[in-house]
Protein backbone atom coordinates (compact mmCIF):
# COMPACT_ATOMS: atom_id res chain seq x y z
CA UNK A 1 0.00 0.00 0.00
CA UNK A 2 2.67 2.27 0.94
CA UNK A 3 4.59 1.51 -2.33
CA UNK A 4 1.53 2.18 -4.26
CA UNK A 5 0.96 6.20 -3.12
CA UNK A 6 4.80 6.64 -3.58
CA UNK A 7 3.82 5.76 -7.27
CA UNK A 8 0.59 8.19 -7.55
CA UNK A 9 2.46 10.78 -6.02
CA UNK A 10 5.40 10.69 -8.74
CA UNK A 11 2.77 10.30 -11.49
CA UNK A 12 1.17 13.27 -10.23
CA UNK A 13 3.81 14.94 -9.94
CA UNK A 14 5.14 14.00 -13.54
CA UNK A 15 2.02 15.25 -14.70
CA UNK A 16 2.08 19.10 -13.51
CA UNK A 17 4.68 20.83 -15.81
CA UNK A 18 6.47 23.88 -14.04
CA UNK A 19 5.57 27.22 -14.52
CA UNK A 20 7.78 29.35 -17.27
CA UNK A 21 9.49 32.30 -15.78
CA UNK A 22 7.74 35.63 -16.69
CA UNK A 23 9.56 36.83 -20.11
CA UNK A 24 11.59 40.46 -19.22
CA UNK A 25 9.58 43.18 -21.11
CA UNK A 26 11.18 44.80 -23.89
CA UNK A 27 13.56 47.76 -23.15
CA UNK A 28 11.88 50.50 -22.74
CA UNK A 29 13.54 53.65 -25.13
CA UNK A 30 13.72 55.98 -21.83
CA UNK A 31 12.56 55.50 -18.34
CA UNK A 32 11.95 58.55 -16.12
CA UNK A 33 13.36 58.07 -12.54
CA UNK A 34 13.61 60.20 -9.10
CA UNK A 35 10.33 61.65 -9.71
CA UNK A 36 7.20 63.11 -7.84
CA UNK A 37 4.89 61.76 -10.47
CA UNK A 38 1.48 63.26 -10.50
CA UNK A 39 -0.22 60.89 -13.29
CA UNK A 40 -3.71 62.41 -12.85
CA UNK A 41 -5.22 58.53 -12.68
CA UNK A 42 -7.46 58.70 -9.76
CA UNK A 43 -7.30 55.04 -9.02
CA UNK A 44 -3.64 55.82 -8.53
CA UNK A 45 -2.37 59.31 -9.00
CA UNK A 46 1.22 58.79 -7.48
CA UNK A 47 4.48 57.45 -9.00
CA UNK A 48 7.63 57.76 -8.44
CA UNK A 49 9.35 56.56 -12.13
CA UNK A 50 7.84 55.76 -15.76
CA UNK A 51 9.10 53.65 -18.68
CA UNK A 52 8.58 55.23 -22.52
CA UNK A 53 8.53 52.75 -25.36
CA UNK A 54 7.86 53.95 -29.17
CA UNK A 55 6.38 56.91 -27.31
CA UNK A 56 3.82 55.56 -25.36
CA UNK A 57 3.82 54.78 -21.52
CA UNK A 58 4.86 51.28 -20.38
CA UNK A 59 5.37 51.14 -16.64
CA UNK A 60 4.36 54.05 -13.94
CA UNK A 61 4.62 53.17 -10.41
CA UNK A 62 7.48 52.62 -8.01
CA UNK A 63 11.04 52.40 -9.29
CA UNK A 64 11.36 48.98 -8.60
CA UNK A 65 8.34 48.05 -10.85
CA UNK A 66 9.83 50.32 -13.51
CA UNK A 67 13.47 48.83 -13.38
CA UNK A 68 13.16 45.68 -15.12
CA UNK A 69 11.75 48.37 -18.34
CA UNK A 70 15.47 49.49 -18.39
CA UNK A 71 17.82 47.84 -21.05
CA UNK A 72 21.24 48.86 -22.26
CA UNK A 73 20.27 51.19 -24.79
CA UNK A 74 17.37 52.87 -22.94
CA UNK A 75 18.12 56.28 -21.63
CA UNK A 76 17.32 57.46 -18.23
CA UNK A 77 16.17 60.80 -17.08
CA UNK A 78 16.57 61.59 -13.31
CA UNK A 79 13.58 64.17 -12.26
CA UNK A 80 15.54 65.12 -8.98
CA UNK A 81 12.84 64.83 -7.25
CA UNK A 82 10.81 67.72 -8.81
CA UNK A 83 6.86 67.49 -9.82
CA UNK A 84 5.62 65.50 -13.29
CA UNK A 85 2.24 65.84 -14.47
CA UNK A 86 0.70 65.04 -17.93
CA UNK A 87 1.03 67.41 -20.47
CA UNK A 88 -0.99 70.44 -20.20
CA UNK A 89 -3.79 70.82 -22.88
CA UNK A 90 -4.83 73.98 -23.81
CA UNK A 91 -8.72 74.34 -24.69
CA UNK A 92 -8.84 77.47 -26.57
CA UNK A 93 -6.23 78.52 -28.54
CA UNK A 94 -5.77 80.93 -31.40
CA UNK A 95 -2.17 79.85 -32.79
CA UNK A 96 -1.90 81.11 -36.42
CA UNK A 97 -3.56 84.43 -35.13
CA UNK A 98 -0.99 84.50 -32.16
CA UNK A 99 1.85 83.70 -34.35
CA UNK A 100 1.47 86.88 -36.74
CA UNK A 101 1.03 88.45 -33.62
CA UNK A 102 4.98 87.66 -32.44
CA UNK A 103 6.53 90.60 -33.77
CA UNK A 104 3.58 93.36 -33.06
CA UNK A 105 3.29 95.44 -30.22
CA UNK A 106 2.25 93.78 -27.12
CA UNK A 107 0.19 95.88 -25.20
CA UNK A 108 -1.33 93.39 -22.51
CA UNK A 109 0.36 94.85 -19.61
CA UNK A 110 0.30 99.03 -20.96
CA UNK A 111 -1.89 100.52 -18.31
CA UNK A 112 -2.84 103.46 -19.88
CA UNK A 113 -2.71 105.55 -22.67
CA UNK A 114 0.14 107.11 -22.21
CA UNK A 115 2.41 103.55 -22.30
CA UNK A 116 0.47 101.98 -25.11
CA UNK A 117 1.57 105.87 -27.12
CA UNK A 118 5.20 105.07 -25.82
CA UNK A 119 5.45 101.50 -27.05
CA UNK A 120 3.98 101.81 -30.78
CA UNK A 121 6.39 105.02 -31.10
CA UNK A 122 9.35 102.89 -30.26
CA UNK A 123 8.45 99.47 -32.24
CA UNK A 124 7.34 102.29 -35.39
CA UNK A 125 11.49 103.16 -34.85
CA UNK A 126 12.52 99.88 -34.79
CA UNK A 127 10.40 98.52 -37.85
CA UNK A 128 10.86 101.54 -40.23
CA UNK A 129 10.36 99.32 -42.99
CA UNK A 130 7.33 97.85 -42.25
CA UNK A 131 4.23 98.62 -44.19
CA UNK A 132 1.75 98.85 -41.18
CA UNK A 133 2.42 99.37 -37.75
CA UNK A 134 0.38 96.25 -36.11
CA UNK A 135 -0.24 95.94 -32.10
CA UNK A 136 -2.36 93.71 -30.01
CA UNK A 137 -3.62 93.71 -26.29
CA UNK A 138 -4.84 97.31 -25.44
CA UNK A 139 -7.49 96.82 -22.48
CA UNK A 140 -10.37 99.31 -22.48
CA UNK A 141 -9.80 100.30 -19.17
CA UNK A 142 -6.36 101.92 -20.52
CA UNK A 143 -7.84 104.82 -22.05
CA UNK A 144 -8.64 107.88 -20.11
CA UNK A 145 -12.03 108.11 -17.77
CA UNK A 146 -13.12 104.66 -20.24
CA UNK A 147 -13.64 106.49 -23.16
CA UNK A 148 -13.13 104.97 -26.50
CA UNK A 149 -9.97 105.40 -28.63
CA UNK A 150 -9.69 107.75 -31.18
CA UNK A 151 -7.46 108.19 -34.36
CA UNK A 152 -6.09 110.85 -33.06
CA UNK A 153 -4.61 109.22 -29.66
CA UNK A 154 -2.59 107.28 -32.64
CA UNK A 155 -1.66 110.30 -35.08
CA UNK A 156 0.46 111.75 -32.21
CA UNK A 157 2.86 109.28 -32.43
CA UNK A 158 2.51 107.84 -35.92
CA UNK A 159 0.61 109.58 -38.97
CA UNK A 160 3.02 108.80 -42.04
CA UNK A 161 1.97 104.84 -41.97
CA UNK A 162 -0.81 103.37 -41.26
CA UNK A 163 -1.30 101.53 -37.38
CA UNK A 164 -3.35 99.10 -36.25
CA UNK A 165 -4.03 98.04 -32.90
CA UNK A 166 -6.00 94.91 -31.85
CA UNK A 167 -7.56 95.02 -28.42
CA UNK A 168 -7.28 92.26 -25.54
CA UNK A 169 -9.94 90.44 -26.65
CA UNK A 170 -10.15 90.34 -30.41
CA UNK A 171 -13.89 92.36 -31.09
CA UNK A 172 -12.50 95.60 -31.22
CA UNK A 173 -9.78 97.15 -33.68
CA UNK A 174 -8.11 100.63 -33.17
CA UNK A 175 -6.21 102.70 -36.22
CA UNK A 176 -4.65 106.10 -37.12
CA UNK A 177 -6.05 108.43 -39.71
CA UNK A 178 -3.70 106.47 -42.72
CA UNK A 179 -5.41 103.28 -41.05
CA UNK A 180 -8.73 103.87 -41.64
CA UNK A 181 -7.65 105.97 -45.26
CA UNK A 182 -5.79 102.34 -45.98
CA UNK A 183 -8.56 100.18 -45.71
CA UNK A 184 -11.21 102.42 -47.25
CA UNK A 185 -13.45 103.33 -44.08
CA UNK A 186 -14.86 106.98 -44.90
CA UNK A 187 -18.01 108.90 -43.52
CA UNK A 188 -19.90 107.01 -46.46
CA UNK A 189 -18.83 103.52 -45.36
CA UNK A 190 -21.62 101.37 -43.82
CA UNK A 191 -21.52 99.39 -40.89
CA UNK A 192 -21.26 95.64 -42.04
CA UNK A 193 -23.30 92.80 -40.85
CA UNK A 194 -23.29 92.62 -36.67
CA UNK A 195 -20.15 95.34 -37.29
CA UNK A 196 -19.91 98.74 -36.06
CA UNK A 197 -17.84 101.49 -36.90
CA UNK A 198 -17.65 104.11 -34.14
CA UNK A 199 -18.75 107.44 -34.97
CA UNK A 200 -17.81 111.22 -33.37
CA UNK A 201 -21.26 113.28 -33.33
CA UNK A 202 -20.27 114.82 -37.00
CA UNK A 203 -20.45 111.22 -38.48
CA UNK A 204 -16.80 110.90 -39.12
CA UNK A 205 -15.48 107.20 -37.67
CA UNK A 206 -12.97 107.66 -34.78
CA UNK A 207 -10.83 105.04 -35.40
CA UNK A 208 -12.32 102.30 -33.05
CA UNK A 209 -13.87 98.93 -34.74
CA UNK A 210 -16.18 96.94 -33.53
CA UNK A 211 -17.05 92.91 -34.24
CA UNK A 212 -17.21 92.19 -37.69
CA UNK A 213 -15.93 95.76 -38.88
CA UNK A 214 -12.63 95.16 -37.60
CA UNK A 215 -12.01 92.97 -40.75
CA UNK A 216 -12.46 96.19 -43.13
CA UNK A 217 -9.19 97.28 -41.34
CA UNK A 218 -7.46 93.74 -40.69
CA UNK A 219 -8.59 93.03 -44.09
CA UNK A 220 -6.11 95.41 -45.29
CA UNK A 221 -2.67 94.18 -43.80
CA UNK A 222 -0.72 92.39 -45.93
CA UNK A 223 -0.28 88.95 -45.20
CA UNK A 224 3.22 86.47 -44.55
CA UNK A 225 3.97 83.88 -46.91
CA UNK A 226 3.78 80.63 -46.73
CA UNK A 227 7.29 80.21 -45.75
CA UNK A 228 7.34 82.95 -43.46
CA UNK A 229 3.79 81.89 -42.01
CA UNK A 230 5.79 78.12 -41.54
CA UNK A 231 8.74 80.17 -39.91
CA UNK A 232 6.39 81.62 -37.54
CA UNK A 233 4.34 79.14 -36.72
CA UNK A 234 8.23 76.85 -35.28
CA UNK A 235 8.49 80.19 -33.16
CA UNK A 236 4.64 79.59 -31.54
CA UNK A 237 5.55 75.92 -31.12
CA UNK A 238 8.83 76.68 -29.37
CA UNK A 239 7.04 79.15 -26.90
CA UNK A 240 3.68 76.23 -26.62
CA UNK A 241 6.76 74.01 -25.35
CA UNK A 242 8.32 76.62 -22.91
CA UNK A 243 5.22 76.44 -21.24
CA UNK A 244 4.87 73.27 -20.76
CA UNK A 245 1.73 72.48 -23.49
CA UNK A 246 1.78 69.22 -24.97
CA UNK A 247 -1.45 70.15 -27.12
CA UNK A 248 -3.34 73.10 -27.65
CA UNK A 249 -6.99 73.06 -29.01
CA UNK A 250 -7.83 75.81 -32.01
CA UNK A 251 -11.23 78.09 -31.68
CA UNK A 252 -10.44 79.23 -35.37
CA UNK A 253 -9.49 77.12 -38.47
CA UNK A 254 -9.52 77.07 -42.44
CA UNK A 255 -7.77 74.30 -44.66
CA UNK A 256 -5.30 76.13 -45.49
CA UNK A 257 -4.48 76.42 -41.67
CA UNK A 258 -4.55 72.36 -41.10
CA UNK A 259 -1.97 71.77 -44.40
CA UNK A 260 0.45 74.23 -42.69
CA UNK A 261 0.30 72.00 -39.57
CA UNK A 262 0.58 69.14 -41.51
CA UNK A 263 3.89 70.13 -43.52
CA UNK A 264 5.16 70.75 -39.85
CA UNK A 265 4.50 67.35 -39.30
CA UNK A 266 6.02 65.99 -42.40
CA UNK A 267 9.66 68.07 -41.40
CA UNK A 268 9.13 66.64 -37.83
CA UNK A 269 8.82 70.24 -36.42
CA UNK A 270 5.56 69.69 -35.14
CA UNK A 271 5.85 69.77 -30.99
CA UNK A 272 2.69 69.72 -30.02
CA UNK A 273 -0.61 68.09 -30.61
CA UNK A 274 -3.50 70.64 -32.85
CA UNK A 275 -6.98 70.02 -33.04
CA UNK A 276 -8.31 72.32 -34.86
CA UNK A 277 -12.10 73.94 -34.95
CA UNK A 278 -13.08 74.89 -38.44
CA UNK A 279 -14.81 78.61 -38.60
CA UNK A 280 -18.55 78.93 -39.17
CA UNK A 281 -18.48 82.54 -40.34
CA UNK A 282 -22.57 84.15 -39.56
CA UNK A 283 -23.47 84.85 -43.00
CA UNK A 284 -25.84 87.66 -43.95
CA UNK A 285 -29.23 85.72 -43.28
CA UNK A 286 -28.24 84.26 -39.69
CA UNK A 287 -30.19 86.70 -38.03
CA UNK A 288 -33.45 85.21 -40.13
CA UNK A 289 -35.19 82.16 -38.62
CA UNK A 290 -34.33 79.98 -41.25
CA UNK A 291 -31.22 77.75 -42.23
CA UNK A 292 -28.59 79.71 -44.51
CA UNK A 293 -27.05 77.93 -47.72
CA UNK A 294 -23.74 77.90 -46.70
CA UNK A 295 -24.49 75.48 -44.01
CA UNK A 296 -24.75 72.51 -46.38
CA UNK A 297 -21.01 73.67 -47.79
CA UNK A 298 -19.36 74.20 -44.51
CA UNK A 299 -20.65 70.34 -42.96
CA UNK A 300 -19.20 68.84 -46.15
CA UNK A 301 -15.98 70.27 -46.24
CA UNK A 302 -15.75 69.96 -42.14
CA UNK A 303 -16.56 66.38 -42.12
CA UNK A 304 -13.66 65.62 -45.31
CA UNK A 305 -11.58 67.58 -43.41
CA UNK A 306 -12.09 65.25 -40.38
CA UNK A 307 -11.65 62.19 -42.70
CA UNK A 308 -7.93 63.61 -43.68
CA UNK A 309 -6.71 64.63 -40.44
CA UNK A 310 -7.26 62.52 -37.86
CA UNK A 311 -4.55 63.03 -35.53
CA UNK A 312 -2.58 61.86 -33.79
CA UNK A 313 -0.42 65.20 -33.72
CA UNK A 314 -2.87 67.05 -36.51
CA UNK A 315 -6.75 66.66 -36.04
CA UNK A 316 -10.09 68.11 -36.94
CA UNK A 317 -13.47 67.33 -36.64
CA UNK A 318 -15.48 70.42 -34.79
CA UNK A 319 -16.71 73.32 -35.93
CA UNK A 320 -16.65 76.88 -33.76
CA UNK A 321 -19.51 79.25 -34.10
CA UNK A 322 -19.12 82.80 -32.47
CA UNK A 323 -22.70 83.52 -30.93
CA UNK A 324 -22.62 86.69 -29.91
CA UNK A 325 -19.37 89.51 -28.81
CA UNK A 326 -17.85 90.68 -25.40
CA UNK A 327 -19.28 92.17 -22.63
CA UNK A 328 -16.54 95.05 -22.48
CA UNK A 329 -17.70 96.30 -26.05
CA UNK A 330 -21.49 95.98 -25.19
CA UNK A 331 -21.67 93.13 -28.29
CA UNK A 332 -22.02 89.86 -26.12
CA UNK A 333 -25.63 89.05 -26.19
CA UNK A 334 -27.67 89.41 -22.78
CA UNK A 335 -31.36 88.79 -21.90
CA UNK A 336 -31.79 92.11 -20.21
CA UNK A 337 -30.15 95.71 -20.92
CA UNK A 338 -26.26 96.70 -20.26
CA UNK A 339 -26.21 98.67 -17.18
CA UNK A 340 -24.29 101.11 -19.23
CA UNK A 341 -26.53 101.48 -22.59
CA UNK A 342 -29.74 100.64 -21.53
CA UNK A 343 -31.03 100.70 -24.98
CA UNK A 344 -28.85 97.79 -25.97
CA UNK A 345 -28.73 94.09 -25.19
CA UNK A 346 -25.86 93.21 -27.20
CA UNK A 347 -25.23 92.32 -31.12
CA UNK A 348 -26.15 88.53 -31.29
CA UNK A 349 -24.43 87.09 -34.47
CA UNK A 350 -28.01 84.42 -34.55
CA UNK A 351 -31.07 84.15 -33.68
CA UNK A 352 -32.13 81.45 -31.53
CA UNK A 353 -33.73 79.39 -34.45
CA UNK A 354 -30.50 79.73 -36.65
CA UNK A 355 -28.32 79.26 -34.16
CA UNK A 356 -30.16 75.96 -33.66
CA UNK A 357 -30.62 75.28 -37.17
CA UNK A 358 -27.08 75.32 -37.77
CA UNK A 359 -26.01 73.00 -34.57
CA UNK A 360 -28.90 70.56 -35.40
CA UNK A 361 -26.81 70.33 -39.20
CA UNK A 362 -23.45 70.20 -37.99
CA UNK A 363 -24.88 67.39 -35.28
CA UNK A 364 -26.29 65.29 -37.70
CA UNK A 365 -23.04 64.73 -39.37
CA UNK A 366 -21.62 63.87 -36.19
CA UNK A 367 -19.07 66.85 -35.91
CA UNK A 368 -18.47 68.37 -32.49
CA UNK A 369 -19.58 72.24 -32.05
CA UNK A 370 -17.71 75.06 -30.40
CA UNK A 371 -19.70 77.65 -29.35
CA UNK A 372 -18.55 81.14 -28.70
CA UNK A 373 -20.85 82.37 -26.28
CA UNK A 374 -20.06 85.00 -23.49
CA UNK A 375 -23.38 87.09 -22.56
CA UNK A 376 -26.26 84.87 -20.41
CA UNK A 377 -29.06 85.46 -23.92
CA UNK A 378 -25.84 83.45 -25.49
CA UNK A 379 -25.57 80.97 -23.58
CA UNK A 380 -28.93 79.87 -23.12
CA UNK A 381 -29.78 80.20 -26.84
CA UNK A 382 -26.61 77.73 -27.12
CA UNK A 383 -27.96 75.77 -24.75
CA UNK A 384 -31.35 75.41 -26.16
CA UNK A 385 -29.42 74.85 -29.69
CA UNK A 386 -27.86 71.75 -28.15
CA UNK A 387 -30.77 70.46 -26.51
CA UNK A 388 -32.78 70.47 -29.92
CA UNK A 389 -29.83 68.45 -31.41
CA UNK A 390 -29.72 66.03 -28.95
CA UNK A 391 -33.27 65.71 -29.07
CA UNK A 392 -33.64 65.19 -32.49
CA UNK A 393 -31.00 62.87 -33.21
CA UNK A 394 -30.89 60.73 -30.15
CA UNK A 395 -27.95 59.81 -28.03
CA UNK A 396 -24.25 60.04 -28.71
CA UNK A 397 -20.84 60.75 -27.53
CA UNK A 398 -21.53 64.39 -28.63
CA UNK A 399 -18.80 66.44 -26.07
CA UNK A 400 -20.43 69.94 -27.64
CA UNK A 401 -18.47 72.74 -25.86
CA UNK A 402 -19.66 76.72 -24.79
CA UNK A 403 -16.32 78.38 -25.14
CA UNK A 404 -16.19 81.47 -22.79
CA UNK A 405 -19.38 81.50 -20.27
CA UNK A 406 -18.25 84.64 -18.55
CA UNK A 407 -21.73 84.89 -17.13
CA UNK A 408 -25.14 82.64 -17.16
CA UNK A 409 -28.18 82.40 -15.37
CA UNK A 410 -28.49 80.16 -12.35
CA UNK A 411 -31.13 78.56 -13.99
CA UNK A 412 -29.06 77.35 -16.75
CA UNK A 413 -26.28 75.51 -14.46
CA UNK A 414 -27.51 72.19 -14.47
CA UNK A 415 -28.19 72.01 -18.08
CA UNK A 416 -24.67 71.77 -19.05
CA UNK A 417 -24.08 68.18 -17.07
CA UNK A 418 -27.48 67.19 -18.06
CA UNK A 419 -27.00 67.72 -21.75
CA UNK A 420 -22.90 66.76 -21.42
CA UNK A 421 -22.00 70.15 -22.98
CA UNK A 422 -18.38 71.08 -21.80
CA UNK A 423 -18.09 74.48 -19.97
CA UNK A 424 -15.09 75.60 -21.90
CA UNK A 425 -13.60 78.25 -19.89
CA UNK A 426 -10.74 80.50 -19.71
CA UNK A 427 -8.94 81.79 -15.73
CA UNK A 428 -6.88 84.73 -17.17
CA UNK A 429 -9.96 86.51 -18.79
CA UNK A 430 -11.00 86.54 -14.71
CA UNK A 431 -7.88 87.96 -13.52
CA UNK A 432 -9.39 91.18 -11.64
CA UNK A 433 -7.70 94.11 -12.61
CA UNK A 434 -9.74 97.46 -13.33
CA UNK A 435 -10.42 95.66 -17.34
CA UNK A 436 -12.18 93.46 -15.10
CA UNK A 437 -14.04 94.67 -12.11
CA UNK A 438 -14.54 98.09 -13.64
CA UNK A 439 -15.13 97.89 -17.52
CA UNK A 440 -16.36 94.49 -17.45
CA UNK A 441 -18.71 94.33 -13.80
CA UNK A 442 -19.97 98.07 -14.36
CA UNK A 443 -21.31 97.23 -18.39
CA UNK A 444 -23.74 94.49 -17.08
CA UNK A 445 -23.98 95.65 -13.17
CA UNK A 446 -23.44 93.74 -9.42
CA UNK A 447 -26.08 91.46 -9.75
CA UNK A 448 -25.16 89.38 -13.19
CA UNK A 449 -21.15 90.15 -12.78
CA UNK A 450 -22.03 88.06 -9.21
CA UNK A 451 -21.99 84.98 -11.68
CA UNK A 452 -18.83 86.00 -13.62
CA UNK A 453 -17.00 83.29 -14.70
CA UNK A 454 -18.68 80.53 -12.37
CA UNK A 455 -16.39 77.78 -12.63
CA UNK A 456 -16.69 76.56 -9.16
CA UNK A 457 -20.39 76.68 -9.58
CA UNK A 458 -20.47 74.21 -12.71
CA UNK A 459 -17.61 72.10 -11.91
CA UNK A 460 -20.04 71.07 -8.25
CA UNK A 461 -22.85 70.94 -10.57
CA UNK A 462 -21.56 67.63 -12.17
CA UNK A 463 -20.32 70.04 -15.60
CA UNK A 464 -17.18 68.67 -17.79
CA UNK A 465 -14.70 71.99 -16.84
CA UNK A 466 -11.63 72.32 -19.49
CA UNK A 467 -9.58 75.62 -19.16
CA UNK A 468 -7.37 77.08 -22.12
CA UNK A 469 -6.03 80.97 -22.49
CA UNK A 470 -7.57 82.41 -25.44
CA UNK A 471 -3.59 83.09 -26.89
CA UNK A 472 -2.73 85.74 -28.18
CA UNK A 473 -6.03 87.28 -26.39
CA UNK A 474 -4.03 87.18 -23.08
CA UNK A 475 -0.81 85.40 -22.32
CA UNK A 476 -0.25 81.31 -22.85
CA UNK A 477 0.57 80.53 -19.39
CA UNK A 478 -1.16 77.60 -17.63
CA UNK A 479 0.62 78.71 -14.46
CA UNK A 480 -1.00 81.96 -14.84
CA UNK A 481 -3.99 80.38 -15.29
CA UNK A 482 -3.60 77.99 -12.36
CA UNK A 483 -3.20 81.17 -10.70
CA UNK A 484 -6.61 83.20 -11.50
CA UNK A 485 -8.39 79.33 -11.17
CA UNK A 486 -6.93 78.87 -7.82
CA UNK A 487 -6.77 82.38 -6.15
CA UNK A 488 -9.29 84.64 -8.28
CA UNK A 489 -6.81 87.07 -7.89
CA UNK A 490 -4.49 89.39 -9.34
CA UNK A 491 -0.37 88.22 -9.66
CA UNK A 492 -0.48 91.38 -7.10
CA UNK A 493 -2.81 89.45 -4.80
CA UNK A 494 -5.62 91.63 -4.79
CA UNK A 495 -8.46 91.63 -3.95
CA UNK A 496 -8.01 90.35 -0.57
CA UNK A 497 -9.60 87.04 -0.62
CA UNK A 498 -10.11 86.58 -3.68
CA UNK A 499 -12.81 88.12 -6.35
CA UNK A 500 -15.66 86.37 -5.94
CA UNK A 501 -14.04 83.58 -3.69
CA UNK A 502 -16.60 81.11 -3.69
CA UNK A 503 -15.64 80.07 -7.36
CA UNK A 504 -12.28 78.57 -6.32
CA UNK A 505 -10.63 75.74 -7.24
CA UNK A 506 -8.45 73.79 -5.53
CA UNK A 507 -5.00 73.12 -7.29
CA UNK A 508 -6.18 69.19 -8.26
CA UNK A 509 -9.06 70.79 -9.89
CA UNK A 510 -7.62 73.27 -11.77
CA UNK A 511 -5.12 70.86 -13.17
CA UNK A 512 -7.50 68.49 -14.41
CA UNK A 513 -9.28 71.25 -16.05
CA UNK A 514 -5.89 71.99 -17.81
CA UNK A 515 -5.12 67.66 -18.03
CA UNK A 516 -8.19 64.99 -17.91
CA UNK A 517 -10.96 67.89 -18.61
CA UNK A 518 -9.35 69.19 -21.71
CA UNK A 519 -8.78 65.95 -23.20
CA UNK A 520 -11.98 65.00 -22.57
CA UNK A 521 -12.73 68.39 -24.46
CA UNK A 522 -10.64 67.14 -27.44
CA UNK A 523 -11.98 63.73 -27.75
CA UNK A 524 -8.08 62.43 -26.79
CA UNK A 525 -9.09 60.91 -23.61
CA UNK A 526 -7.94 57.55 -24.14
CA UNK A 527 -4.95 58.61 -25.29
CA UNK A 528 -3.63 61.86 -23.35
CA UNK A 529 -4.38 64.12 -20.04
CA UNK A 530 -2.63 61.64 -17.72
CA UNK A 531 0.51 59.44 -17.12
CA UNK A 532 -1.08 55.79 -17.81
CA UNK A 533 -0.15 52.95 -19.17
CA UNK A 534 -0.99 52.87 -22.92
CA UNK A 535 -1.21 56.58 -23.17
CA UNK A 536 0.97 58.75 -24.93
CA UNK A 537 3.98 59.67 -22.87
CA UNK A 538 3.06 63.83 -23.30
CA UNK A 539 4.40 64.80 -19.75
CA UNK A 540 6.07 67.86 -18.38
CA UNK A 541 8.64 68.27 -15.52
CA UNK A 542 8.10 71.55 -13.36
CA UNK A 543 10.59 73.94 -11.62
CA UNK A 544 8.17 74.15 -8.58
CA UNK A 545 5.40 71.80 -7.19
CA UNK A 546 2.30 73.64 -7.47
CA UNK A 547 0.72 71.47 -4.74
CA UNK A 548 3.56 72.30 -2.17
CA UNK A 549 3.84 76.34 -2.73
CA UNK A 550 1.68 78.88 -1.83
CA UNK A 551 -1.22 78.93 -3.49
CA UNK A 552 -0.10 83.06 -4.50
CA UNK A 553 3.10 81.90 -6.67
CA UNK A 554 1.52 79.41 -8.45
CA UNK A 555 1.98 81.67 -11.47
CA UNK A 556 5.84 82.04 -11.00
CA UNK A 557 6.52 78.62 -12.52
CA UNK A 558 8.55 77.18 -15.52
CA UNK A 559 8.17 73.84 -17.29
CA UNK A 560 12.16 72.52 -17.08
CA UNK A 561 11.22 69.90 -19.49
CA UNK A 562 8.38 69.07 -22.03
CA UNK A 563 7.66 65.84 -23.88
CA UNK A 564 5.76 64.83 -26.40
CA UNK A 565 5.29 60.95 -27.23
CA UNK A 566 8.13 60.57 -25.36
CA UNK A 567 10.67 63.46 -27.85
CA UNK A 568 11.61 66.16 -25.50
CA UNK A 569 10.68 68.91 -27.59
CA UNK A 570 11.80 71.45 -24.38
CA UNK A 571 14.63 71.21 -21.80
CA UNK A 572 15.84 73.98 -19.20
CA UNK A 573 18.31 72.86 -17.05
CA UNK A 574 17.29 69.10 -16.00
Amino acid sequence: MPTRCAVLVVAACTLAPPTPAAAPPAPADLVLLGGRIYTGDPGRPWAQALAVKDGRVVAVGPEVDVAPHRGPATAVLDAGGRLVVPGLIDTHFHLPMGAQQLDAVDLLDAADLPEIQRRVREHARRHPDAPWVRGRGWFYSALPGGRPPTRQDLDAVESSRPVYLEAYDGHSGWVNTRGLERAGITRSTPDPENGLIVRDAAGEPTGMLKESAVELAYGAIPRPSRAEMLALLERALAQLARNGLTAVQNAHGTEEELALYAELERQGKLTARLYTALSASAPADALGARPFAATEALVRKAVELKQRYPGPLVKTGAVKIVADGVIEAQTASMLEPYANVPSSRGLPNYTPEALAALVKALDAAGLQVWTHAIGDAAVRHTLDAYEQAARAHGPRDRRHRIEHVETHQGVDTARFARLGVVAAMQPMHAEPNDNMTVVWAGAIGPERASRAWAWGTLLKSGARLAFGSDWPVVGMSPFHGLHVAVNRQTRGGGPDGGWLPEQRLTVEQALAAYTTGAAYAGFTDTETGSLAVGKYADLVVLRDDVFKVPASRLYDNKALLTMVEGRIVHRDGI
